[in-house]
């Protein structure tokens, strides 16, 4: 099992909330994340390193996932 940390972030780009969590993969990992974050934009972190960004593109739940900031 890893370790996450999910970091939401505000339009200003600073950070808002800290979230750890453990899950068994990064697919779940992301699956819990959007469940999680209540902003519009979060970064994923496996065990410290960085993983991924998150954007919140439409008020359905669409978030697109890029490399990590």
């Amino acid at each position: 099992m890893h370790s996450y940390k999910l970091r939401a972030r505000d339009d200003h780009n600073s950070v808002i909330e800290e979230i750890d969590f453990e899950c068994l993969s990064i697919a779940g990992a992301l699956d819990k994340a959007k469940a999680m974050v209540k902003a519009g934009h979060a970064d994923l972190y496996e065990d410290g390193m960085p993983i991924c960004s998150m954007e919140l593109v439409a008020e359905t739940g669409v978030w697109l996932v890029g490399k990590p900031r």
